[in-house]
């Protein structure tokens, strides 16, 4: 969308789109700084240079509701299982598996939860000592997915991002073309009603899109913590150890030779 940052469109009724834009934290404050101008005057304009994904209708109207707007961090939530006996109750969507509108697939893992409780109620006839273990264990891995595919499946080094966007365009026109022979491309088959989340991340898995972008992603964010907590101070060095190692062994090499 903009330099650092990257958004989702969704569709709304009447032609409308709700558009969610976000960076990450590392990256917050080189963003430009008209995007934070309390001026929708100013808001509008970038707008209008810089916003390439569509045209808007009223520059002016979306600036006014952008300055409105406060900046909010995306929480996430983790949990290993969605049910008590003892007390008799579940908890689902936000609740169970809060995360980022990346993938855009966060409403719609929250009906599926609600649509799976009414479907394992049915099949149980009611009996909560069999629906609730049932619930967890058909769920948790849904939303467990949800959460790590909205972090992973991006990935905050814009090099090793661009890199994947190129992948997804090659493996999508290939498995267009050679089904049998090439997978999709998990950003693919999100939301296709054929594919669970859960599956969805296996996909992501077995391509190590998953096991790739959590490492450089951890690396990013325990570099920006160790600065934002003031662990480090001062910018890593760069000078490689085995330039270093050039002097010792040129100076053990002319000393074997002596001797």
């Amino acid at each position: 969308i903009f330099p650092h940052m990257q958004g989702i469109g969704l569709p709304e009724p009447d032609g409308q789109i709700n558009i969610s834009i976000g960076a990450p934290r590392n990256k917050f404050n080189e963003i430009a700084p008209e995007l934070k101008s309390e001026d929708p005057k100013v808001v509008a304009e970038y707008f209008k240079k810089n916003f390439k994904a569509c045209e808007l209708d009223d520059y002016d109207d979306f600036a006014e509701k952008w300055v409105n707007c406060k900046w909010n961090r995306t929480g996430m939530v983790h949990c290993n299982f969605y049910h008590s006996v003892p007390c008799k109750v579940v908890i689902m969507g936000d609740a169970a598996h809060a995360t980022s509108p990346s993938i855009g697939m966060g409403m719609n893992t929250a009906l599926r939860d609600a649509q799976k409780l009414v479907e394992i109620l049915e099949q149980h006839k009611d009996d909560l000592e069999k629906v609730l273990p049932q619930f967890s264990k058909d769920c948790v891995k849904e939303g467990n997915s949800l959460s790590d595919l909205a972090l992973h499946l991006y990935c905050y080094d814009i090099k090793a991002m661009f890199k994947e966007t190129i992948s997804t365009i090659v493996r999508s026109v290939l498995n267009k073309f050679l089904p049998r022979l090439v997978r999709p491309h998990p950003q693919m088959v999100i939301g296709n009603p054929k594919w669970s989340l859960s599956e969805v991340y296996q996909l992501a898995s077995d391509q190590g899109i998953i096991q790739k972008h959590r490492a450089i992603n951890q690396r990013i964010r325990q570099e920006h913590f160790e600065r934002e907590t003031g662990m480090i101070t001062k910018e890593k060095r760069t000078v490689s150890m085995w330039l270093l190692s050039i002097p010792v062994a040129m100076s053990a090499y002319f000393f074997g030779m002596k001797m």
